[in-house]
């Protein structure tokens, strides 16, 4: 089997290789810009380019390696492989060329290349997804659409159609993202865990409390509607940390202090922590006005969504390579190195504003440049046992 036919033999392979590498780039490209190096030739401002890459190019490169990577699983119909694989992960890198050279194209055509990649993932995985019996898993091609509502606000404002609609669009679209970890943490975490501690000590089952499940639902429901209603108010504040709240008290319940031992597990926990402080960091900054909005916004996309995919990559491609479940050194260094990073971009700018944003940038690149170097060869050789995938 050639490199080219085990790449595109699952969409995790491609889609968490292409992730990764792009999360390398984009944030080089970002340190460049702030050091006066480098502009994109794009009608984006830097820091909305920067913003909509890492969310748009790289998480929703993630998104979509794990979506193509469980639905198959979930729904125990054929994967997207092949072919039609290669044509989804095209859809990818023209959006991304497009968005970055976006001067030398008309601003319809920039929109038009990006948002395909989302509509032709909605298509890919909607109809497995609908089909599991599970109605968990339909939420995720609405979030999906909610993702690509928030891109279309971005380019909305790129074409001249509106004013200030790009950071509401980025705002939906980290929403969107948030309420997708949240729906893959509620499904992945307790059972991962259960399964991980069963072997060293007798648990009760983890209760699913529906009273719970459906407050974390109506309030991240809050959260986006407080972001395209009224941005940046207290009253969507107020929403955020309701959020918070709630999924706090979920996390609780997962036993995540008895998972210090299992890296691969702990960083799942950790992450979805950074989602919980992000969410109250958003709230008091938008209620208060002391917390800085864009620290309060970094606790979820650096500190969340950097670790929270980090690990899903990691468990992913280990456990569908036929390789063991355990973290290497260097894996466990890019966990604490991504979240140093957090750490450095949402609270060290209280105290040094100009050196964070790079030492947090350079702790970003070395981690994921870490992991591509642990799982490039895993992720473009067959698996070991023969099995396909």
């Amino acid at each position: 089997m050639n490199t080219r036919s085990v790449l595109f033999a699952y969409g995790f392979r491609s889609f968490f290789l292409f992730a990764s590498l792009w999360a390398v780039v984009t944030m080089v490209a970002w340190l460049l810009m702030l050091e006066g190096h480098w502009h994109p030739l794009t009608l984006l401002s830097p820091p909305i380019w920067h913003a909509h890459e890492m969310l748009f190019g790289f998480v929703g490169a993630s998104a979509a390696g794990f979506l193509l990577t469980a639905s198959p699983n979930w729904s125990k119909q054929p994967a997207l492989t092949g072919r039609p694989l290669v044509v989804l992960l095209l859809l990818w890198i023209v959006g991304r060329l497009a968005v970055t050279g976006a001067a030398w194209l008309p601003p319809w055509l920039v929109a038009l290349l990006d948002l395909l990649f989302l509509f032709a993932l909605i298509m890919a995985t909607g109809p497995n997804l609908w089909t599991t019996g599970n109605p968990v898993h339909k939420i995720f091609p609405t979030l999906l659409a909610l993702f690509a509502v928030g891109n279309l606000l971005v380019h909305a404002e790129a074409l001249g159609w509106s004013t200030d609609t790009a950071r509401i669009g980025l705002a939906v679209g980290v929403d969107a993202i948030v309420f997708f970890l949240i729906m893959v943490g509620g499904h992945i975490m307790p059972m991962f865990t259960r399964t991980a501690l069963a072997q060293s000590e007798a648990l009760p089952p983890f209760k699913i409390i529906p009273a719970l499940e459906i407050a974390g639902a109506v309030t991240m429901l809050g959260v986006v509607l407080g972001d395209l209603l009224v941005p940046g108010q207290p009253m969507a504040g107020l929403l955020l940390v309701s959020a918070g709240i709630v999924q706090g008290i979920r996390l609780s319940q997962w036993h995540g202090l008895k998972t210090l031992s299992m890296p691969l597990l702990w960083v799942l926990h950790l992450g979805y922590a950074w989602l919980v402080l992000g969410l109250l960091l958003r709230g008091f900054a938008q209620i208060t006005g002391i917390i800085p909005p864009t620290a309060a916004l970094h606790a979820l996309s650096v500190g969340a969504m950097g670790l929270f995919t980090l690990g899903i990559m990691s468990r992913v491609a280990l456990a569908h390579t036929g390789r063991p479940l355990t973290a290497p050194p260097l894996l466990i260094t890019a966990y604490v190195l991504v979240t140093a990073a957090g750490l450095i971009r949402v609270f060290g700018v209280l105290v040094w504003p100009t050196g964070t944003l790079l030492l947090s940038g350079l702790l970003w690149v070395v981690a994921f440049g870490l992991f591509l170097a642990i799982f490039w060869p895993v992720l473009l050789r067959p698996r070991p046992d023969g099995q396909p995938g």
